[in-house]
């Protein structure tokens, strides 16, 4: 997309969406979400747009980069649940995530290359709670 996205500039940055492979059929879904699910929905969107609309290239610390990283991972996840067609779509997210966090760390021997702690905000089970951490 090249023109003004109503949510903001986010999506006028040179990115062009990626069209569905013709053998994909349209996704399953329902005429209604889930209670909450639109709204939440519509917040990540909203503040995804926020981020980088405000963001510049030296802006980003490690840990925001983190953060933005867990969200993309985590919502990957659940879009993956929708069928596999979905799941096939969305796999090379999970390489790219791992490529940049492995961008992220310091050239360092192979004896201490070992990734840092990473939080886990919660699971990724349909509508589990929040993890406690």
């Amino acid at each position: 997309m090249t023109t003004a996205h109503p949510r903001g500039q986010a999506l006028g940055r040179g990115f062009q969406p990626l069209a569905a492979p013709a053998d994909v059929p349209a996704l399953p879904l329902a005429d209604h979400a889930a209670p909450g699910v639109e709204e939440l929905a519509d917040t990540v969107a909203e503040g995804a747009c926020a981020l980088v609309d405000i963001v510049t290239p030296s802006g980003w610390s490690a840990a925001a980069v983190e953060d933005a990283l867990d969200a993309i991972e985590t919502l990957a996840a659940g879009l993956t649940a929708l069928d596999p067609p979905a799941a096939r779509l969305l796999a090379p997210i999970q390489a790219a995530t791992a490529a940049l966090r492995q961008r992220m760390q310091p050239p360092s021997s192979a004896a201490e290359a070992v990734p840092p702690p990473r939080r886990r905000r919660r699971s990724l089970g349909h509508g589990a709670p929040p993890s406690q951490g």
